[in-house]
């Protein structure tokens, strides 16, 4: 009896442990669902915020166009002129001379009859504008626009300009909107006049309200809203997914107790739960590896580089354990790890060395979360870093999602701290991004310092390059150098910094200090 009732009781404990690590499985499958549909919400909303503020800037500047010239507003020389400004302007479907609410000419002509557009509540705005929304047209049937007038000049916009983007699912609803008057200007799908009164941190905010995830950013450079929605049903419908794909494996995990320690011992076992303890033991710490003026010979910054020793003794290298904890989420609490350990390196290292400089590697997921800006403060403060003196590095695959991650970088550099691509080269087919942002360094890759001189066909990469980073007015690191030659060529090409085993391998914090020390005597 006694036999059966501890295999009865051992069995119960290995359901119920099973149950356990379910519930928690739905749990996080619900909440980790959530998450990226509002980011999926918030990142619609910027879309839709940058169409916005660029056909702005377009309206603004043609109607700024027009006002500098004295000609009669429907002349021949001033409708041309509304012309030109059409074939150049991508979001401007025409401009016009409206008077006393009166349509008269647009950049298609005079109009034979004088077109009255509705009536507009309220007087302009501050800045002389007037805004006409849900305008039908006599010359365009069935279609709906914006017109936007000051001083008598007006630009016409298609009213789904801004908002006609392609979104996964289908029906996600979009609009865009005033902060001043809460009127709606541009809507595709179903909107809510409550949903514009919800209050914004930051500049945005995501919530629930009658059956949407709702999604809202606020411009930092004109007075407009955007908005993002997304039916609670298709939100659902992803948990759902989730779910099924991860409750029969939790169900089999709890059958029984046997199974169940398996994969609890596999999982204690498995890399990410090794991170996990090495944060909780702060098994990692920092080296330094010295940054060389080519031109000077003078070690004037180093790169913060991170380094485990687990508690078992043995040295587990960051090309192992990196794309582990980005994978499973973990890079981030890596990432304030680092700066944590740079903050109590660097004392004020950088106050007695004001022309030195500290940089430290962001991850993708880093160059997404306005978290980083925070921690990067933090530490500016701690260390008394002075504008430049802190570099932060990324790489190219960092920079894919160009929309949240410029707002970061953006963000960063206002901190005077500046940012560099890390490892460049090896993402050949991103170049063309690399002028949409906002960079000071470009970090060339040691797979092209290494061809340096020897005729392989990749060595001409390097050289294209470096001509592409002085276009660009962007300053230059070389990684990897370990030879007087490759020092040389990088030093003729017009290459500023390097780093490599020829000027030093990566050290304490101790050592390096002894190094500037010695090289300020010098």
């Amino acid at each position: 009896m006694n036999k059966k009732l501890t295999i009865t009781m051992a069995t119960l404990a290995g359901l119920l442990a099973g149950a356990i690590p379910i519930g928690v499985t739905l749990h996080m499958a619900q909440r980790q669902s959530l998450q990226a549909e509002q980011q999926h919400m918030l990142d619609y909303a910027h879309a839709v915020l940058q169409r916005s503020e660029r056909a702005t800037k377009q309206v603004y500047a043609g109607i700024a166009k027009l006002q500098a010239h004295s000609d009669a507003p429907c002349s021949a020389a001033q409708m041309a002129r509304m012309g030109e400004i059409d074939l150049v302007s991508a979001d401007i479907q025409a401009m016009a001379h409206i008077a006393n609410g009166r349509l008269l000419c647009t950049s298609y002509g005079k109009l034979e009859q004088a077109y009255t557009l509705p009536p507009v509540p309220g007087a302009p705005s501050k800045d002389g504008i007037t805004l006409y929304t849900q305008v039908q047209l006599p010359f365009a049937p069935g279609m709906t626009f914006i017109v936007v007038e000051r001083g008598g000049y007006a630009a016409i916009v298609h009213e789904a300009i801004t908002v006609d983007i392609p979104t996964t699912p289908a029906d996600v609803s979009l609009a865009t909107y005033s902060p001043r008057n809460g009127n709606f200007r541009s809507t595709r799908g179903t909107v809510q006049r409550a949903w514009i009164d919800r209050p914004r941190t930051g500049g945005q905010a995501t919530f629930m309200a009658d059956g949407y995830l709702v999604a809202t950013v606020e411009s930092r450079n004109f007075s407009t809203v955007t908005l993002a929605a997304l039916p609670l049903a298709q939100l659902q419908a992803h948990t759902t997914a989730v779910i099924r794909e991860l409750l029969p494996l939790g169900i089999l995990a709890g059958l029984a107790l046997a199974f169940l320690v398996f994969l609890v011992a596999r999982q204690q076992m498995a890399l990410p739960a090794m991170i996990r303890t090495g944060l909780r033991r702060n098994e990692f710490y920092l080296l330094y590896q010295p940054l060389i003026d080519l031109h000077t010979g003078a070690c004037v910054g180093a790169e913060a580089l991170l380094r485990w020793r687990r508690g078992d003794g043995l040295a587990m290298g960051p090309d192992k354990f990196i794309p582990v904890a980005e994978e499973s989420g973990l890079i981030q609490a890596l990432t304030q790890r680092v700066l944590l350990l740079c903050a109590q390196d660097l004392g004020d290292l950088l106050v007695r060395y004001p022309g030195f400089h500290i940089g430290v590697n962001l991850s993708s997921l880093d160059l997404k979360s306005a978290c980083t800006v925070e921690r990067l403060r933090a530490l500016q403060h701690s260390s008394g870093a002075g504008p430049q003196q802190l570099v932060v590095e990324a790489t190219e695959r960092g920079l894919m999602d160009t929309v949240r991650v410029r707002e970061v970088i953006r963000d960063i550099r206002a901190l005077g701290i500046e940012v560099a691509v890390d490892d460049f080269g090896t993402g050949y087919s991103s170049l063309s991004y690399l002028g949409t942002f906002e960079l000071d360094y470009l970090k060339i890759d040691k797979s092209f310092v290494d061809t340096l001189g020897t005729g392989a066909a990749t060595s001409h990469v390097a050289m294209h390059i470096i001509d592409m980073a002085k276009d660009l007015n962007l300053k230059m690191i070389a990684e990897g150098v370990e030879t007087e030659d490759q020092a040389r060529l990088l030093r003729e090409r017009g290459v500023q910094l390097a780093q490599g085993w020829l000027f030093g391998k990566p050290m304490p914090m101790p050592q390096l200090v002894q190094r500037l020390v010695l090289q300020q005597r010098a």
